[in-house]
């Protein structure tokens, strides 16, 4: 029975730490998320922000996030940027 617990050990250790870095990545994402509806509902209005933010509610890949903030910049209208939101690069 010992020597089974400490072949589990490592498993149990590594699969809490991969538990913990998608968690932190999880955060990180929802929080670009929240801030990108923020800025949007400054620019454009809380409809947009919401559809928006519905728009990037399973998106995690931050460079993209990093794109859609530099849209929300960058367009000139709330169409131009929900377009450009829910075309895939």
């Amino acid at each position: 029975e010992e020597r089974v617990a400490t072949w589990r050990e490592p498993w149990i250790r590594q699969g809490v730490e991969q538990g913990i870095e998608r968690g932190i990545k999880e955060g990180v994402a929802q929080g670009k998320r929240e801030q990108l509806r923020r800025l949007a509902e400054v620019r454009f209005g809380a409809r947009t922000a919401e559809c928006l933010f519905a728009a990037l509610r399973r998106e995690d890949d931050p460079r993209r996030l990093d794109a859609i903030a530099e849209a929300v910049v960058r367009c000139e209208t709330a169409d131009e940027l929900l377009r450009e939101a829910r075309t895939d690069p």
